[in-house]
Formats: C-alpha cells, sequence, structure tokens
C-alpha cells in the first residue's frame, strides 16, 4: 500500500500482517480501523464519531457496502475474542478500508474552496457543539448538586459531615502533621551541625 498517497503510516498493519496469525490479522484491522478514524480527523469531516463522520461522506464511496462489511468484521474482532479470520479475508476487509478511504481523499481533492470552507465550518461547529454540550451538563450537574447539598435534608448532613472532615483534615491532622514536619526538620538541621562540629575536633 503506498503510504504517500494517503499521508498515512501503514506500517503497523503490514507489521501485523506479516506475523502470519490469527492474532496478527485482528491486530491488523484494528490498525486499520485507526488509519480510517485518523484520516476522518485530517479531512476534518463533520460529525462526533466514526459512524457519523461516514455517514456524512457515504456519498463519496464507491463501494460503501464493502466498508460497511470490513468495519462489521471490526466490530466482531472487538466483540468476540475466539473470532479468527484468514490473512486472505483480512486483506479484502483491508482493501474495503483501502478503497473507501481513497474515495475520501479524491472527494475531498475535489472540492472547491466554498465547499472546503463549508466542510471547516461544519467540522467546528459540531466541535463547538460537543463541547459546550459538555459544559452545560457539567454546569447543569453542579447546580443540582449545590441545591441537594443546601435544600434537603440528607444533603445538608452529607454536607456538614463534609465540612467536619475537612476542618478536621485541615486545622488538626494537616496541621499536626506540618509541626511534626518542622520539628523532624529542626532535630535533623541541629544534628548535622553537632556532626559536623565532632568531625572537625
Amino acid at each position: 500500500m503506498p503510504e504517500n498517497k494517503l499521508g498515512l503510516n501503514w506500517s503497523a498493519v503490514e507489521k501485523a500482517l506479516a506475523e502470519g496469525t490469527y492474532s496478527g490479522y485482528k491486530v491488523g484491522i484494528l490498525e486499520t480501523e485507526k488509519l480510517l478514524e485518523e484520516l476522518l480527523k485530517n479531512k476534518q469531516i463533520p460529525g462526533n464519531s466514526t459512524e457519523r463522520k461516514i455517514k456524512y461522506i457515504e456519498r463519496f464511496l464507491s463501494l460503501p457496502d464493502k466498508l460497511d462489511y470490513s468495519r462489521h468484521t471490526y466490530e466482531r474482532v472487538i466483540n468476540e475474542p475466539h473470532f479468527e479470520i484468514s490473512r486472505e479475508e483480512t486483506k479484502q476487509i483491508i482493501s474495503g478500508y483501502w478503497q473507501a478511504m481513497l474515495d475520501i481523499e479524491e472527494a475531498v481533492a475535489a472540492l472547491s474552496l466554498w465547499e472546503k470552507l463549508a466542510l471547516r465550518l461544519r467540522y467546528l461547529t459540531a466541535i463547538f457543539l460537543k463541547n459546550t454540550s459538555r459544559l452545560v451538563l457539567g454546569i447543569l450537574a453542579a447546580a443540582a448538586a449545590i441545591w441537594f447539598l443546601a435544600e434537603t435534608s440528607i444533603g445538608k448532613t452529607i454536607a456538614a459531615g463534609v465540612t467536619a472532615a475537612n476542618h478536621f483534615f485541615i486545622f488538626k491532622f494537616l496541621f499536626w502533621t506540618v509541626i511534626i514536619l518542622v520539628i523532624l526538620f529542626t532535630l535533623g538541621g541541629i544534628l548535622y551541625f553537632i556532626t559536623r562540629r565532632k568531625r572537625r575536633f
């Protein structure tokens, strides 16, 4: 497989196939899936999952059914520990990925400037929405936790317990730990200077 055609490193796939074992063939399929994901990311195909990205560019694929079969086999490799596959079958699976990646490469290269800008805008919008949704969920979760701790009897009990534990840790455990460390450090320094003075005499 010519690596420079897609700008991807196929060495891990080739090394896995060279093992000539069932496990090697399965690793080869897993590594090829990673290359597909890398290509989709590099080409900034919109979608928050590999499935959605493939759905977005499906119209550009010359053999979509072949890619579906390849990815179905990939799922079997992940979910079926005792799944076995021959070298020839593995090569067919990888060729399905390879053809799809070639199609994607050629389709993106053929896009006009405005189409590429629209593709990039949609990709960045998807990332923004994904990060925003996480932020909103985080804020809602924090608000719910604060309400629970402040407004319910169980929450108040938990909050009081956490406050007491925190107070104990800071003002008793941590406080006395620092004092003990200071004392030990001071004693160590005194012993060090006494030992040095004895050596001089």
